[in-house]
């Protein structure tokens, strides 16, 4: 076989191993996904020295490595779309109703604890923007909060890059230059820019692997605010109730959810209320 062959899966194939990976990760895979599919699993079968997806579907369904498999496979296929920032009406919603009111319902006489959750966290740039946004409001009201982000991902590719915490310089263009100044360190090479974020950011960032679709979430703490944002449209509406019932179960109550822009939570019948465009609060 040339290397520059495309290794092609069948339509009957692919919709079985589609099948599971919806069972497994809730992804949907239509058959308008194969041609992702069979391109983004180049790389791993040729690593695997295999020329066929029949070849590859053997090894899926091996009872002895199949499971490792289907996690290197989920990683590979996973949309891992992200930039700092993004949606920027949620950190200013943070910013100007959800911190202060955090203030207002804390005693004086004690450091307040807040923890927030990044669903799907992808490459950490969502977790280290919201890490940023409390640092600065922290700085600027005064306010003596202690707070802590766990970041969760299914892609473990992903959340090594997103402990590494360096990213190409042209993603912070749009940050202002005091924000870079405070929070992000410059690489001395010239011809490959990169920027990594300053320890006292990351040290308020704990990643850790999550697959949503599991019966239950191994937390170990309630959270005041989840963003769970551009993760739910990857999932049937079924299976969207089931795992906003399972975060609702770790969000406290009056605890505020933030979804991406794209998504709707309508006709859920969930104990939540919208406050915002793409902002919940849970019911008390």
């Amino acid at each position: 076989m040339v290397k520059s062959e495309i290794i092609q899966i069948s339509d009957d194939l692919f919709l079985k191993l589609g099948k599971l990976i919806t069972e497994r990760y809730g992804i949907k895979m239509s058959i308008e996904k194969k041609v992702m599919f069979q391109s983004r699993m180049q790389k791993r079968l040729r690593e695997l020295n295999m020329f066929s997806f029949d070849e590859y579907a053997g090894k899926l369904l091996n009872a002895n490595g199949g499971t490792e498999e289907f996690s290197v496979m989920a990683d590979l296929i996973s949309t891992n779309k992200t930039e700092f920032f993004r949606e920027r009406a949620h950190f200013d919603f943070l910013t100007d109703l959800v911190l202060p009111q955090f203030q207002k319902q804390m005693p004086n006489y004690r450091i307040p604890q807040m923890n927030i959750w990044s669903a799907g966290c992808s490459s950490g740039q969502e977790a280290y923007s919201i890490a940023i946004t409390i640092e600065e409001f922290i700085r600027s009201s005064g306010f003596n909060l202690s707070f802590f982000i766990t970041a969760t991902d299914i892609s473990t590719r992903m959340l090594k890059a997103a402990k590494e915490a360096i990213y190409p310089m042209g993603q912070v263009d749009d940050i202002s230059l005091d924000w870079k100044r405070k929070y992000f360190l410059k690489s001395k090479s010239l011809n490959d820019q990169k920027v990594r974020l300053a320890k006292e950011i990351r040290d308020k960032v704990r990643f850790a692997y999550l697959n949503l679709m599991d019966d239950s979430y191994e937390l170990n703490v309630d959270f005041n605010v989840v963003f769970l944002r551009n993760t739910l449209i990857y999932f049937e509406p079924a299976v969207q109730v089931k795992i906003l019932a399972k975060v609702l179960d770790r969000l406290v109550d009056g605890g505020f959810l933030f979804i991406g822009h794209s998504e709707s939570l309508i006709n859920m019948n969930l104990p939540i209320r919208s406050i915002a465009p793409s902002v919940y609060v849970k019911k008390i």
